[in-house]
């Protein structure tokens, strides 16, 4: 049932515990952080559900499995229309790629560019969906991927569908943020979250689906916080210029050069945001190597600097590195969860960073 899908062991289990025992809820949410597998899980489950002996991912092809996704507006489209009736013939094409990718790959992170929620129209689309005919036999499925993207008018049309479901139908919803979805919505569904996958799990997403060599794979898997799309999201950079680029940044900062500090920061390219976050997840790693010599470990991302670190540890060996990992955590938290200015954020590290050998032992 569970075939090519990694991870995430106890819901997988309870999952098929309720289906086996027909005690399975019409409405699912399978909540959690980008990249820690709800989609999958809910394309696989699905699938399941319809034809339990499939081994595909086939929801493209099956007439009793509906997904829905968001999708970019057409030029003059009115909520009366079908969610892709205004959209231009090359736009459809690419959607259409995107989802057939999804479909071979159900790991694989949607890229439809002007996608910014989903629309009224294919929440009403399920009406359609569920008002043809089917073999009583058959039960229908629709996923709603990324579901904290419905606005407030597709979620009370959700809702109408939730309320009074016909027999043999099932919603699964998956969301990054559960607190965005109605509570009318909430209390219809059984709700599963979701744990950060381990390394392991990840190297062999990685390498089962996206072609990573194995040694590149094991690396970036142990800086990717449980999430096999922050993992993609490192093999796109340049890996070794984040690197040089913290060991500058940590070597300002932990002597209280702040300018120079900050300099380095604002050195770090176009995506300014999502280029900081990477600087604060391998400084992170960084005191984790840290850590992790003090076990007598051998570095393994900043296998380079190796030196380095041995003779900060000399140095500072009462530090503590588990409440600097929190405060760098938080700092993270902040840049990916609030409205702060970027730059006091920036600011913040540097002083977090000056603050770390000035720690008496």
């Amino acid at each position: 049932m569970w075939k090519k899908t990694v991870g995430q062991e106890k819901i997988k289990h309870s999952l098929t515990h309720l289906m086996q025992s027909n005690a399975l809820h019409h409405a699912l949410i399978l909540h959690g952080e980008e990249g820690f597998g709800m989609d999958a899980i809910a394309i696989r489950f699905a699938v399941s559900l319809v034809d339990n002996n499939s081994d595909k991912n086939n929801f493209l092809e099956s007439q009793n499995i509906k997904f829905i996704t968001a999708l970019p507006r057409g030029k003059n489209e009115l909520d009366s229309d079908g969610p892709l009736d205004k959209i231009p013939a090359a736009d459809f094409e690419k959607i259409r790629s995107e989802i057939q990718k999804k479909e071979i790959n159900p790991y694989y992170l949607l890229d439809i560019p002007n996608a910014n929620d989903i629309k009224i129209n294919s929440i009403r689309e399920i009406h359609k969906f569920l008002s043809l005919k089917a073999d009583a036999a058959n039960k229908r499925v629709i996923i709603i991927s990324g579901a904290e993207l419905m606005n407030e008018t597709a979620q009370n049309a959700l809702l109408k569908n939730l309320e009074e479901p016909p027999d043999n139908t099932y919603f699964i919803l998956t969301t990054t943020k559960l607190g965005v979805l109605r509570e009318t919505i909430r209390s219809r569904c059984q709700e599963f979250q979701f744990s950060p996958l381990t390394e392991n799990e990840i190297e062999e997403i990685l390498t089962t689906y996206f072609e990573t060599d194995s040694d590149t794979a094991h690396v970036v898997s142990r800086i990717a916080e449980g999430s096999y799309s922050k993992a993609l999201e490192l093999l796109k950079s340049d890996v070794s210029f984040f690197l040089e680029k913290t060991i500058s940044i940590l070597r300002f900062g932990l002597v209280g050069k702040y300018y120079s500090c900050l300099r380095e920061m604002n050195d770090i390219g176009k995506k300014e945001e999502k280029d900081f976050q990477q600087i604060v997840r391998f400084i992170i790693y960084w005191l984790y190597e840290l850590q992790s010599a003090r076990n007598g470990n051998i570095p393994y991302y900043f296998s380079n600097y190796g030196e380095t670190i041995e003779k900060f540890n000399l140095k500072y060996s009462q530090v503590n590195l588990s409440g600097i990992i929190q405060d760098c955590e938080y700092l993270l938290h902040q840049i990916t969860n609030t409205n702060v200015n970027i730059n006091v954020l920036k600011f913040r590290l540097v002083m977090l960073l000056s603050s770390i050998i000035k720690i008496k032992k």
